[in-house]
Order: structure tokens, then sequence, then C-alpha cells
């Protein structure tokens, strides 16, 4: 099963809006870790700064072991909303003194670390950060202050900022949407011009048709081709069809002279056997076999162009007289055969027979002159009344072309299988036998 591909505007936009996606997470996640750098940074700097002034302030309260003093300092620190719990520890890890942020402001579980006597530096935890802070006096340690501040403004700070750097996000997201697809539309409507083009060329099988597709120079480059394509298809189809067109008139050509009498346009003797064959059978057929009277003379005294003339006035005639379903040939020389169909009862083929011995007896004109001693004699022979093959029908028709001829020409004789019971000839007719001995 075939897998229909997307086409390539929605790739390029698909690509496009994926492409600036990663682009905005990718700079939201920036201005992510620079925030939460810089807020650590200020959170450290500020506990550092308020741990050296009360770690200062507190070397006497330790050196004289005064929790009352050391009490006071450390509330001091409710000036620090961030620090939410300190203490100050002797030498020997006792607890001198301890603040811890009202519970009404707490920011912070009161368990989130627990500090040590002797903690160095920065303890860090995903709910509080503990900066640790040893009182000096004289350069020995005279004690450690502990102070736990929450991290829970610096989570919303991080949320507000994640906010807005959604919101920031989002509106330049909705903002690549058009730009992307025009984009898209930019670099995929002259290919989808091209590929139009070339569909309707497969549909209507018509190589004339070009693209006009512009856009950038590759795509120029791909309808220049594509046109340069069609131009050599478009000759090469009207270079087949020219030989097509030839190799039909060849055979047409080839067909006529197998089919043809090259001198009336008639059929010849071929076809004609032909179209004998195939109407043996049909009791409504005739053959009527003519031969001219007087023929030689023309060709002796006017020469044969003048009697191919006179033959193709021949055929003309019996076009004329006869139907065009009926089949007329020239046999050769001044021999002529018409094979009728239908040609109905035996007084109408008479009727026929007659028709065509006036008009072929009628005077020709060649050469500026009249010539008046050409006629014709006809043998008539109905399917019905001979033996139905095509040798008998040939012999019964030209017998009884012989007998018109011996009538004195210029008539015509139907065969006829038997005398009349009066033994009397129809006229007309000639009452040949129907066995030739």
């Amino acid at each position: 099963m075939a897998v229909t591909a997307p086409p390539i505007r929605r790739l390029i936009t698909t690509f496009g809006l994926l492409l600036t996606a990663a682009l905005l997470a990718g700079v939201v996640a920036v201005m992510l870790v620079h925030e939460m750098l810089s807020r650590r940074a200020h959170l450290e700097a500020s506990l550092a700064s308020l741990a050296a002034v009360i770690a200062t302030n507190s070397e006497a309260a330790v050196m004289f072991n005064s929790g009352d003093e050391a009490q006071d300092l450390l509330g001091s620190l409710r000036g620090s909303p961030e620090v939410i719990r300190a203490w100050l520890f002797l030498p020997d890890g006792s607890l001198l003194a301890r603040y811890q942020r009202p519970a009404e402001a707490g920011a912070s579980a009161p368990d989130c670390q627990q500090p040590r006597a002797d903690g160095q530096g920065w303890q860090l935890r995903w709910c509080s950060v503990v900066r640790y802070q040893p009182v000096v006096r004289h350069r020995t340690v005279v004690g450690t202050l502990a102070m736990e501040a929450t991290l829970r403004p610096t989570y919303w700070a991080l949320l507000r900022a994640v906010g807005f750097s959604l919101l920031v996000a989002g509106a330049a997201f909705a903002i690549s949407v058009p730009l992307w697809r025009r984009v898209a539309a930019r670099v995929a409507d002259p290919l989808a011009a091209l590929v139009d083009a070339a569909l309707q060329v497969g549909r209507q099988h018509d190589f004339s048709l070009r693209s006009e597709a512009g856009g950038s120079a590759e795509v120029l480059a791909l309808r220049n081709a594509f046109n340069q394509m069609m131009q050599q298809l478009q000759q090469r189809d009207v270079r087949l069809h020219h030989e097509l067109g030839q190799r039909r008139l060849a055979e047409a050509r080839l067909n006529d002279l197998a089919y043809s009498d090259p001198v009336t346009g008639l059929n010849n003797r071929h076809y004609f056997m032909e179209q004998l064959d195939l109407a043996l059978g049909r009791d409504q057929a005739a053959l009527i076999y003519i031969d001219l009277d007087g023929f030689k003379r023309v060709n002796d005294t006017l020469g044969h162009d003048q009697g191919d003339a006179l033959l193709c006035q021949v055929g003309q005639r019996l076009r004329a007289q006869l139907r065009q379903t009926d089949v007329v040939c020239r046999l050769g020389g001044d021999e002529f055969a018409v094979l009728l169909e239908n040609t109905g009862s035996a007084e109408a083929l008479d009727g026929i027979a007659r028709q065509l011995v006036d008009a072929l007896s009628r005077p020709y004109g060649l050469q500026d002159q009249t010539v008046n001693h050409v006629s014709a004699s006809i043998g008539v022979c109905s399917f019905a009344d001979v033996a139905r093959d095509r040798e008998t029908l040939l012999r019964c028709a030209d017998q009884a072309m012989y007998q018109a001829k011996q009538a004195g020409k210029r008539t015509w004789r139907r065969y006829v299988p038997a005398v009349s019971e009066t033994g009397q000839a129809v006229p007309g007719q000639t009452p040949v036998d129907s066995t030739f001995g």
C-alpha cells in the first residue's frame, strides 16, 4: 500500500515551526538558568555579608558567654525576610543562642535542615540554604554562626520568570506561524505550479503546454529544464505523428494497390474474388459480367491513353447507375463485374441489366471527338439459380455474356437453369442449360 507523502508546503511550515519552538525553548532555558544563577549569587552574597556582620558583632557575647546579648544580636535578623533561622555555637559545640522567624511569617518548614556546630561554608538543600560563618577573635575561632535562608522567594521568582518567558515565547511562536506559512508558500507554490503543469500534460497528453512558474534560481532552472523537455517531446510527437501519417498513407497506398484498379479507381479482380466468396450462400445476390464491344478499335486508333480514359468513363457510368453498396470491379482489359445484394425479383434484375446496357452504349467524348461504336454485352447470373460455388457462378455469368455477344452485342442475357414450360426463350434471357459439358 502506497503511503501518501505530505506536501512540501506543510513540511516546510512544520519544520519551521518546530525549529522556532526549539529555539524559543532554548532561549527560555538559558533565561531560566541565568535567572537561577543570578538569584543564587545574589542570595549567597547577601547571606555572606549579613553573616559577616552578625559574626563580628557577636565576638564579645561569645567571649563572655552572654546568651542574652547573643539573642539580641540574632533578633536583628528580623529585618532580613529571607533568613528564617540562625544559631550561634560555642567552640565546644554547645548552643549559645538561637533565632527562628515567627511561624505566621515563616516561609519554610522548621526542620528543613539541621545545623552543625562544626559546619563550614554552604549547605544547600531543595528547601533552604545554610551559611556557616566562624566567629573570630584575634585570629582565633571562638564560635560558629549558622544562618538558614529559605529558597521560596527564589522559586517564586523563577516561576514568574518562567511565566514571562513562556508568554514571550508564545507570542513569538504565534507571530512565526504566518511568517513560516509565507516562506513555505514562496518556496512551495512555484514547485506546485510545476507539478500541476506536469499533471496537466499527463492528463491531456499535450506537449505544447509550458510552465510559467517563478521563484528561486533553482525553481527557475527546474522550470526551464521542464519547458525544454516539453519542447523536445513536442517535436518528437510531431515527428511521430508525421511518421504515423506517412505510414497510414503507405498502408492505404498498398491497400489501393492490392484492391484497386490503377486505371479506373474501381476495385480490382483480387477484391472482387474476396467479396464473391463472402457473398456465397445469399439467395438475394447476383453477379453481372460486362464486356465492352468495340474497345480494341479505340486502342488501335486513338491510343492506349484514350482507351484508359474511356475505361474511366465506363467506371463512372457504372457507379452512377448502381447503389453505393454494390461492388463494382474491373477484372482486366475491357471486362467489368458487378456484385449485387438484395436484388429482389428477376424482373428487377433484368431492369438493372437493361439500364447498364443503355448507359454503357451512349457515345463517349475522347480527344475532342465522339466515339459511338463502343457498347456493352452483359451476362447476368442470380445466386439462387446456380450451384453455390465461385467457379460455377463465374462460368454461368460468362456464358450468359457470351450469348449476349452472339445475339448481336449491345444487349444482355440472364442465365436460367432450364427452358420455360412452353419451350420458348423469354425476351432478353438466354435459356442456358445448368450443366456445362
